[in-house]
């Protein structure tokens, strides 16, 4: 197994109270598998994607959870250092704000290059390769340029680039397709896949079109567990209210409406705008093959 997630409970130390982000999700990942993480903003998605690459804002603790990688805990800053980058790789959402503005294209290739011990004619070679590797036609046309000088498409190839320069265990990708076509986003993934074929993937998106390219989905809403199991399935024949509800809401369903339906909250995140709530709603768990889901109405 890759990676063995539980997040404990994590919290925001606010100005006069705590405030819980993350209750209790699991999961894991194996070797060359794809998990989605969906939901909401605010959801909690992002928060665990920093959970396990040691990156929780200074207010936010993670109490009671684990992150194993490789059958390791990763604990400690210096564990983490000269994990990423090599064998736990980051891609953000936004490559032109991820890249450093005063660097070219080259020098942000040779930084992780050089981590894999890659020194002299090596580095120029393999940093082209890279580069043609993730669809530009004429790397040498890329390399010697800045950031700014790149559009938003070839800016978040050139992360993937980066991202390929490594031994990559695990990869985490945090909204890697904003701002994409539905084409745009298939190539994507697909380039995910080619460049990464044994690396496990964890893909955090708000966006169901990526989650149904993913082999699992695991949904997401005020920081717990709604449901999780094989993507085609799941988000054929959701089980949960709130997963129907995020797939009521795309554009091709009519962008059905969640509104608030009751003023007092209740035992599941998705309470007080549940169609099927009841007072007697309880959030077990339930499980049919490899479909899991938390809700007593379903």
């Amino acid at each position: 197994m890759v990676l063995e997630y539980d997040s404990g409970q994590i919290t925001a130390g606010l100005a006069r109270s705590r405030r819980t982000l993350v209750d209790r999700a699991a999961f894991s990942l194996e070797e060359g598998r794809t998990l989605a993480l969906i939901g909401e903003t605010g959801s909690g998605k992002t928060m665990i994607a920093m959970s396990i690459l040691g990156l929780l804002p200074s207010n936010v603790t993670m109490e009671g959870g684990q992150v194993l990688f490789l059958g390791q805990e990763l604990t400690g800053r210096r564990t983490l250092r000269s994990l990423l980058g090599v064998e736990l790789v980051y891609i953000p959402q936004n490559g032109l704000e991820f890249l450093d503005p005063s660097r070219t294209v080259r020098r942000h290739l040779y930084d992780s290059l050089k981590k894999l011990g890659l020194r002299g004619k090596a580095l120029e070679r393999t940093a082209l390769e890279k580069l043609a590797a993730v669809g530009f036609p004429d790397p040498g046309q890329v390399i010697g340029k800045y950031p700014f000088q790149l559009s938003g498409g070839m800016a978040q190839r050139v992360t993937i680039a980066l991202a390929a320069c490594s031994r990559a265990r695990l990869l985490i990708a945090d909204e890697p397709t904003n701002g994409l076509d539905h084409q745009a986003k298939v190539r994507f993934m697909a380039l995910l896949e080619e460049q990464f074929p044994e690396a496990a993937k964890l893909v955090i998106t708000h966006d169901i079109a990526v989650a149904k390219l993913c082999q699992t989905t695991l949904v997401l809403c005020g920081g717990r567990m709604m449901e999780r199991g094989p993507s085609a399935a799941l988000l054929a024949r959701p089980r949960h209210p709130y997963t129907k509800a995020l797939i009521g809401a795309l554009v091709e369903n009519g962008m059905q409406e969640t509104p608030v339906l009751r003023p007092q909250n209740g035992p599941c995140p998705f309470f007080r705008r549940c169609p099927e709530a009841a007072p007697s709603c309880v959030p077990a768990r339930q499980q049919a093959g490899d479909a899991q889901w938390w809700c007593s109405r379903s």
